[in-house]
């Protein structure tokens, strides 16, 4: 029901950002195909729940002659929408997508370790359905269930045998883990993991990396310093960098967190921190955002761009099929 309202009321909105001058609440209503006073309840509540200037767009009631003071939201005329943006720009801004595929995001985090929480699962679905069409992951059912057995190992203390795609490569490896925690971080859900007999080599292995994954009968000890290798194993490391301007969203991507330095009209100066591997990470993040993108600090990584590109075009012109001959 909520999210069937919220959807009227988005949809009210897109209408009205199209009328600047407003429109009667009772016209809104039948264009919606719902009765006015329902329409009026929600749109009060909208309005009543106006965040200020965060909100992109709000709401104000007028009267008959268009004036808006004193005017009573119950049993005003007019409505339309509130923005400082120009008429031209609202109508793609006010239903938030960002924050509705965020929103949407973690609730899909929920549900990977709450896979019997139908109530969840239904009301991420109407979601989907509703507000994200054609935005909605298409393996959200396989990634409830890697972490359903992930889990289940982590607590048996089993072995998984795992087929990984990382991201810098585009084919699969093979890895017998020891799973010892799940997290949450900007990527999405990762496993902490074992990689060695021993404990002592430890890895990191972003879920939606992994294609198949086999719970192993074979049980593993966790050793009592895991909890300190992993804390090394995760340990940020800075980094400067430029990256222009329109691809600072690849740093939000790639990083834990950045800093501003210095910025103009072309580039921006960050200060970023990277998990390890910092060098392939590193070399992601440089190719992604282009060639005016590069380090400044430290020159030890001013080549994990290049060095990355080499492995690549080495990595896919060995597995190319030869040229035909003249």
């Amino acid at each position: 029901m909520f999210l069937r309202r919220f959807e009227r009321v988005a949809n009210a909105l897109r209408v009205l950002t199209m009328h600047p001058g407003g429109v009667p609440v009772g016209r809104l209503a039948a264009e919606l195909d719902v009765a006015e006073p329902t329409l009026r309840e929600e749109l009060v509540a909208y309005y009543c729940a106006d965040s200020g200037p965060q909100r992109q767009v709000g709401i104000e009631f007028l009267d008959a002659g268009g004036e808006t003071d004193d005017v009573d939201p119950a049993v005003a005329e007019v409505v339309r929408a509130a923005t400082d943006l120009p008429a031209t720009e609202i109508g793609v801004r006010h239903t938030s997508p960002a924050e509705l595929a965020h929103i949407y995001r973690a609730g899909q985090a929920l549900l990977s370790l709450e896979p019997d929480n139908d109530v969840l699962d239904g009301a991420l679905r109407t979601l989907g359905d509703t507000m994200l069409p054609g935005l909605r992951p298409v393996d959200d059912h396989w990634k409830a269930e890697l972490a359903g057995t992930l889990i289940d190992a982590i607590r048996l203390r089993r072995w998984v045998r795992v087929s990984y795609t990382p991201v810098w490569r585009d084919d699969r490896m093979e890895h017998r883990i020891a799973p010892y925690r799940l997290l949450r971080t900007r990527r999405g859900w990762e496993v902490d993991a074992g990689m060695s007999a021993d404990g002592r080599v430890v890895g990191s292995f972003i879920l939606t990396g992994i294609r198949e994954a086999t719970m192993l009968d074979e049980t593993f000890q966790r050793p009592s310093e895991v909890d300190d290798r992993l804390s090394g194993y995760r340990f940020e490391q800075r980094v400067e960098l430029v990256v222009p301007q329109d691809a600072r969203w690849v740093v939000d991507r790639f990083a834990e967190s950045s800093e501003l330095l210095a910025e103009d009209a072309e580039s921006v100066k960050l200060r970023i921190r990277l998990l390890p591997p910092v060098d392939r990470r590193l070399g992601v993040l440089l190719l992604t955002a282009g060639p005016l993108a590069f380090v400044t600090d430290p020159p030890a990584l001013a080549d994990a761009g290049r060095t990355l590109a080499r492995e690549l075009l080495h990595h896919h012109g060995a597995s190319a099929d030869p040229p035909p001959s003249a």
